[in-house]
């Protein structure tokens, strides 16, 4: 039985705009996965949007033995609130109430048990909040308050997942209240873009007001708009008490704005804002550089979570002791069919290091790795930080060239910065956008820098010992797209 069936069962009658959320939010494709890996729902307050990841959790957990569910809520009050429903649903009915193994409180460590072994554990989002498991489910609820260090916490968990799926809940963002709002304004971004057929966006709102302000109260006022925006109207939302609430707010229109019809305050667009000049990374372009060798001296692999593509990026020094950076490998593939290329290159190059970053997907290669008997470096978001200002400290000071790939200049332009504690940086994804070749190739500079010494300068050779550096047997020709990496 589906998971609206499972809420009937407890007597659940959900208001249409919740089974609208649960149906469309819970699509699957023939195989069985979820068309959607990120799933947004945007509406205003009380009008009951945990009604709905209620059912999706329990059909979760009564549908699929064993999985694993994280529900994250900045407040701690927020997190017991949820977890308290969902109890409530589950035992409402003797059927549900028998398949319960174990309720938890206390201690960080509140969960819900079935006798099937699912889990639901409920948390508030802090740097640490979820370490120690891997789920195959997160929930963001309050997600317009969303840090980036707690999303640097977070998002590994769903590395392992064999069909992972992130919900996240929110209220229209107000950047001059929500602090930690970039992550849901750049959802949102990237829902409107409409180019990303992982995303589900679900947004209840007002039309955009118009400017004039008596034009403007006549939209305020408008009880269609208050429709729009408030999808439980008459379920749990009245209007007379929005007419009350108005008048409460008279003295701040722009936050009841905000707050009843979802006209959020969004931070400004970063689709023209690039992590350095373009032009100096154009300038940079060397299709034929005078590498010191003709294999990479260190290497670097990543993974895009929604698209699966793999990037192998590839450094090395040149003659006049800068990096050169490469992507050699840029396509979709299973772990095992990227392990084996990765034991060739480095068993050609034998490159000082094999960089992953341990948050990224890519991090499940780890294993592989290591049975095949390679050691990868995994970052950490410290490492992570200063890869990603060393490369365009490098491309400020001219110390870096590219080969000038289209896939790779195409992931700078689709990247932008996400910050970090301590006004450090890493990069993210634009609407739309790819940045695995960008990551890859960040991390491959970092290594080259703090794994592979540059070469040491001595002194010229005697005349009749001068080593031949011209001539047919000396020439090669290089293929960068063609080298073994």
């Amino acid at each position: 039985m589906d998971a609206l069936e499972c809420a009937k069962i407890a007597g659940r009658e959900n208001i249409p705009w919740q089974e609208l959320v649960v149906r469309e939010g819970m699509a699957t494709d023939d195989a069985g996965r979820w068309l959607a890996f990120e799933v947004g729902v945007l509406v205003a307050r009380q009008n009951g949007k945990n009604g709905g990841i209620e059912v999706v959790e329990l059909g979760w957990m009564i549908n699929e033995p064993g999985v694993s569910i994280l529900h994250t809520a900045h407040e701690f009050q927020t997190a017991m609130e949820s977890m308290d429903k969902l109890e409530a649903l589950i035992l409402s009915h003797p059927l549900l109430e028998n398949e319960v193994a174990q309720i938890r409180r206390g201690n960080g460590r509140e969960s819900i048990r079935l006798k099937n072994e699912s889990i639901i554990r409920f948390r508030t989002r802090t740097k640490s909040g979820g370490r120690g498991f891997s789920v195959d489910r997160l929930v963001i609820d309050e997600a317009m308050i969303w840090s980036p260090a707690s999303q640097a916490a977070i998002m590994p968990l769903l590395t392992t997942a064999k069909n992972p799926q992130i919900w996240y809940l929110g209220s229209a963002a107000d950047e001059e209240t929500h602090e930690y709002c970039g992550k849901w304004a750049s959802l949102r971004a990237r829902a409107l873009a409409g180019d990303d057929p992982k995303l589900l966006w679900l947004e209840w709102s007002a039309p955009e007001p118009p400017e004039d302000p008596a034009a403007r109260r006549v939209w305020r006022e408008d009880r269609a708009n208050w429709a729009a925006a408030n999808p439980s109207m008459d379920y749990l939302v009245t209007e007379e008490y929005i007419e009350d609430e108005l008048a409460a707010f008279r003295r701040d229109l722009a936050k009841w704005e905000v707050e009843r019809l979802s006209v959020g305050r969004w931070p400004k667009d970063i689709t023209d804002v690039h992590i350095f000049p373009i032009e100096k990374w154009d300038a940079l372009g060397d299709g034929s550089p005078d590498l010191v060798n003709i294999y990479p001296q260190v290497i670097a692999v990543d993974r895009d979570p929604v698209t699966k593509l793999w990037a192998i990026a590839g450094a090395t020094r040149t003659a006049d002791g800068h990096a050169h950076i490469e992507i050699g490998y840029n396509q979709a593939a299973s772990a095992t069919e990227v392990v084996e290329k990765l034991v060739d290159i480095v068993t050609q190059a034998d490159p000082a290091a094999l960089v992953i970053e341990s948050r990224s997907p890519a991090a499940v290669l780890k294993p592989y790795l290591i049975e095949a008997g390679i050691e990868p470096v995994m970052t950490n978001t410290s490492e992570l930080a200063l890869a990603c200002e060393g490369i365009v400290e490098a491309v400020e000071a001219a110390q870096i060239t590219h080969s000038n790939q289209a896939v790779l200049n195409e992931a700078v332009i689709s990247a932008s910065k996400r910050d970090l504690p301590g006004d450090r940086f890493a990069w993210d994804r634009k609407p739309g956008g790819q940045i695995v070749q960008l990551m890859a190739a960040t991390l491959a500079h970092w290594g080259l820098l703090t794994f592979s010494a540059p070469p040491t300068r001595s002194a010229a050779p005697l005349a009749d010992n001068e080593i031949e550096t011209s001539g047919a047997d000396f020439e090669r020709e290089f293929d960068a797209m063609n080298a073994p990496f």
